[in-house]
């Protein structure tokens, strides 16, 4: 072989090498891509997670397929994401209550959000609010309702999505501020609570902001106070529940999570066509309508925060004494 022939063999050699992580890094995505929801369709986590699929779709080049797979709390969305592969092509949106409030929750899963979830971009947030039946409690204050609550002990009912729910959780951690018993009234979802809320059936409840919107702008119910550092843009003049009863805090927040394993670049790519569609006019929009909260989080700092939120809700479960099989 010649010196020129040795040459130009070894620079194919070094030009093949060079291209070949460049190729793998530009290989995504070579298909389609799997959104697992753990909330049936139609529902607030839902929605979010096919408004930005649709953004995903468009711009990277695939078409984005949300798969609900509801039930367990999570559970059955959270074992067939872990079973998936850990390549960017199936992510997961993911409540708090999936990845922080369960692993205290259950005694056995069949996963670990620690070690199998990671976190890729925050979507957005949305506080807890405390409303009531203002014919069954007519207070027309958080500070008169507490009076009440600590003048009547164990003769208030709240009302609750189900026992270990975040809203129950949310309940039992408001007892614990009061400093008052209080008789939890386990529903099977915050649809069936509501409606006995607004029957009077039940006295009071905690809701996810954008669920409870509708029957508080009609006067079916009363918000009395929203669980998050600062009021709320959709409920002016209703304080924040710390107000009154400091550090009190339970906001939903929702996640856009892949499989630990997924490559560097893949993780970069989706984390910033997600931060592209949330600042699209679409999202912003949809975030008005249904009282989101944008929550722009920094994607090495994700780790910590989602480490402190399971801190957080782990004392809070262990103190309600929740537990589920």
């Amino acid at each position: 072989m010649t010196t020129i022939s040795r040459r130009a063999t070894l620079a194919a050699l070094g030009a093949a090498t060079l291209a070949t992580p460049l190729r793998a890094q530009g290989a995504f995505p070579s298909r389609p891509i799997k959104v697992i929801v753990p909330f049936a369709a139609g529902g607030t986590t839902d929605i979010l997670a096919r408004a930005v699929g649709e953004r995903l779709a468009a711009a990277l080049g695939q078409p984005v397929v949300v798969e609900n797979r509801g039930g367990a709390g999570g559970t059955v969305a959270g074992e067939a994401f872990a079973r998936s592969e850990p390549d960017g092509h199936t992510l997961l949106v993911a409540t708090a209550s999936l990845i922080c409030i369960n692993k205290a929750l259950y005694q056995t899963l069949p996963f670990d959000p620690d070690r199998d979830f990671l976190p890729v971009a925050m979507l957005a947030q949305q506080p807890n609010v405390l409303v009531v039946n203002p014919r069954q409690l007519p207070m027309a204050t958080l500070a008169e309702l507490i009076a009440h609550i600590r003048a009547n002990p164990g003769k208030v009912n709240y009302a609750s999505s189900g026992t270990g729910s975040q809203l129950h959780l949310t309940g039992a951690m408001f007892q614990a501020a009061v400093g008052v018993e209080m008789t939890h009234v386990p529903y099977r979802g915050s649809a069936p609570a509501m409606t006995d809320l607004v029957a009077g059936t039940v006295p009071m409840m905690f809701d996810g902001l954008g669920t409870a919107l509708p029957q508080v702008r009609g006067g079916a119910v009363r918000a009395l106070g929203v669980a998050s550092e600062t009021p709320n843009a959709a409920l002016p003049g209703v304080p924040p529940i710390s107000s009154v009863l400091p550090g009190f805090r339970s906001v939903n927040w929702t996640g856009l999570f892949a499989l630990r394993g997924t490559p560097e670049p893949v993780l970069a790519r989706i984390d910033a066509e997600t931060r592209k569609a949330l600042a699209s006019p679409e999202i912003a929009a949809l975030f008005q309508s249904r009282a989101f909260d944008p929550l722009p989080t920094p994607r090495a700092e994700l780790g910590a925060f989602v480490a402190e939120e399971s801190r957080r809700w782990r004392e809070v479960v262990r103190a309600s004494g929740a537990t589920a099989s």
